[in-house]
């Protein structure tokens, strides 16, 4: 019982530590990480995504007309949530 509650607090404070960036982009947008990449928001962000994520075109579910270049990657790039 006391190893399980230790890890969980190991593993929570290595969450914790782990931070957080942001960062102006060549595009002029911003890039934020959060958990050591684990969820990154960028904004301005037009470019494609690679071929070993599971991309999602966010403005097909739901369009408001024209794109607004946001990006969300989660589990360093597994997945990505794109608006372009």
């Amino acid at each position: 019982m006391k190893s399980k509650l230790l890890f969980s607090a190991a593993l929570a404070a290595l969450l914790f530590a782990s931070g957080c960036a942001t960062r102006t982009t060549a595009s002029g947008g911003r890039e934020t990480n959060i958990l050591g990449g684990a969820l990154t928001v960028s904004t301005n962000s037009f470019e494609p995504t690679n071929a070993a994520t599971l991309g999602v075109d966010t403005s097909k579910l739901v369009s408001k007309g024209d794109p607004s270049g946001k990006k969300t990657t989660l589990f360093w790039g597994l997945i990505t949530l794109h608006d372009y």
